[in-house]
Parts: structure tokens; sequence; C-alpha cells
């Protein structure tokens, strides 16, 4: 009964791919590249889940190439996944992509062609090191940027999370049962692999159901597109103004102040602040101030100041709202962050 089940949820699962699979390819709207990705990735598990329930059911065709598929498959996963991670700050160009898949299906094929037993062995190993090289990357990656471009790491790093544990459990089991230490069954054991399905599904709904594409291109910029040259050098003024001018600190600093003070539209400073961090122009604001009158709080020289007057200077205008906003990004009072890093 329990491997009925299992060859079952197999099929669903294989089922459920392939029409995410197919919807990405003909997806019209959104960055092809992120469509692209999504169907190989979709395609990928439908192939293993297929490949599960047949073995599960009953339906013997391990000597088959599509077992050899459904194994050799699993080469470009990490790539993919990394491809998919870095995309929102760097386009990954053909040099990178074909770097990136070329070495892994050249293994893929020596595997398929060839019946070398010492490679059969040593593939595993170096499929699982190879996995996870990718995912401590993707894992590096989305940290270090996840500030910049919360609205689409917010998506991708829970998934990846779940990814790298789900490999970390089926490597242990694999390798548990290669010196005879049997916790599952070789169907169940076969299944548990199909579970790596429930990220990527859950990235795939996720895109779907969102009305801004994975909050790299909102829809509201789709018709006012600037090149990705001009995009860079607007970037780099709206930085300076912000690192090196401080404009930040100006209490009153809205939008259009800033976009006259840069001579750049401010449909275009809003655009290239949503696109390149991934968020408002208020947050993007937000974040200076609030790393500012971090750093003024915790400065010995500024101990008889009051905080508020620490907050003013930093650009805030409410007592209440810097207050709220203090609390909710650093879950501490500002008098509580100040008594616990003051030099």
């Amino acid at each position: 009964m329990a491997l009925k089940i299992l060859a079952i949820l197999n099929l669903i699962i294989t089922v459920q791919a392939l029409f995410l699979c197919l919807h990405f390819i003909f997806k019209s709207k959104g960055l092809m590249i992120l469509n692209r990705l999504l169907a190989f990735l979709c395609f990928t598990f439908a192939v293993i889940s297929l490949n599960t329930y047949f073995s599960v059911a009953g339906i013997f065709l391990q000597d088959t190439l599509l077992q050899d598929i459904s194994n050799n498959l699993m080469w470009f996963i990490g790539p993919a996944l990394y491809m998919y991670v870095i995309y929102n700050d760097k386009k990954p160009e053909r040099r990178f992509i074909y770097f990136n898949t070329f070495p892994f299906l050249f293994l893929a094929l020596i595997n398929i062609l060839f019946d070398w037993k010492w490679f059969s062995i040593v593939v595993p190993f170096i499929g699982f090191t190879q996995m996870s090289i990718y995912l401590f990357l993707s894992l590096k990656y989305c940290y270090e940027n996840y500030s910049n471009a919360k609205r689409y790491y917010n998506w991708i790093l829970p998934s990846i999370i779940v990814f790298a544990v789900l490999i970390v459990v089926n490597f242990s089991l694999h390798v548990l049962e290669s010196v005879g230490i049997k916790i599952l069954s070789d169907a169940v054991l076969q299944s548990f692999t199909s579970l790596l399905v429930i990220p990527i599904f859950y990235l795939a709904y996720k895109e779907m159901n969102s009305a801004g594409e994975l909050g790299i291109t909102p829809k509201k910029y789709h018709g006012s597109q600037i090149s990705e040259e001009k995009t860079n050098q607007y970037l780099a003024k709206i930085e300076a103004a912000m690192i090196e001018d401080k404009l930040y600190l100006q209490e009153d600093l809205t939008l259009q102040k800033l976009s006259r003070s840069l001579d750049i539209s401010p449909k275009f400073v809003s655009q290239v602040i949503n696109q390149k961090q991934g968020m408002s122009f208020s947050e993007y604001i937000f974040r200076f101030r609030l790393e500012e009158v971090k750093k003024r709080l915790t400065d010995s020289g500024n101990k008889n100041k009051t905080i508020f007057g620490i907050a003013q200077e930093s650009g805030f205008k409410s007592n209440s709202r810097f207050n709220y906003l203090f609390k909710k990004h650093t879950r501490q009072t500002p008098k509580e962050f100040q008594k616990l890093h003051i030099q």
C-alpha cells in the first residue's frame, strides 16, 4: 500500500512538473532567461519523478535511457539554481553559461555511453561535491545581496536553504546505505530525491502568482526601459549623492529634490533604485539614515545628546516614526541599542 502511495505521489509530481515546464516555455511575460531556467528545472524533476514512479510501481526500466538521463540531469540543477540566484545583479552571458554547463555535459555523456564501474562509484560523490559548491555559492550570494534586493531574494533564499538541507539529508542516507546501514527501503530512498522538487515548485508557483515578475522589473516600468549602461550611470550618481554628499541627512529630502540635484528625471531615479536595489525610494533613503543613526548612537562623543536629536541629525523628522522603524528593523529600541553598543 505504501509503495502505491509513493508511486501515485511521484506521478502527481511528474504531471505538475510537466505542466509548469510547459507554462514557462510558452510564457511571454517576464524575463525570458528566468522563464527558461524554471522550465528546465521543472523538466528535470519531471524526468526524475517519472523514473522514480516506474521504479516504485514495479515497472522496471532501470537499464533504459530514461534512468541514465534521470541520473545525469542532476549535474545541471546546481548551475541552473546559481544562475537563477545571480540574475538579479549580473545577467549570465553565454560564455558564463557554457562554462557552467559544458563540463558537466561531458561527464553526463561519459556516464551514459560508457559502462565504467569505477566511474559509477565515483560519480555520486563528484555530483554531491558539485551540487554543494553551487548551493554554497548561491547561499553566499543571497546573503551578501539580500539587503539590496529583498523582494527578489525573499523568494529565493528559503528555497535554496530547503534545497541544501534536502541534499545533505539525501546524500547522508545514501552514504549510510553504502556502508550497510539501511534506514529506508530502496523505494522510499529513491522517492526521497523527488522531495527536492518542493523548493522548485515554490519558486515556480510564486512566480506564476506574482504581479511583479520576481521583483526585478515592475510592470509600471515596462514602457520606460533604459539601457543597462545608462542605468549603471544613474545608479553611480545616486550612490555618490548618498555616500559622498550624504543628501539623506536632509530631513525634507524628496524624490523630486534628489532628481533635481542629480539632473535625472524622478521617474528614472525611482526606476533605477527599484530595479537595482529592489526597494522603493523611501526604503532606500531609510537604509542610509538607519545606518547613520546607528553609527552616531554608538559614538561616545554623542553621549550627551538626546536620541531624537541624533535621529534628527541623521535625517529623521518624526520621533514616533523613528522609534517604530528603528525597533522594527533592529528588534531593539534606540536606547537599548545604544546601551549595548556604546564604546
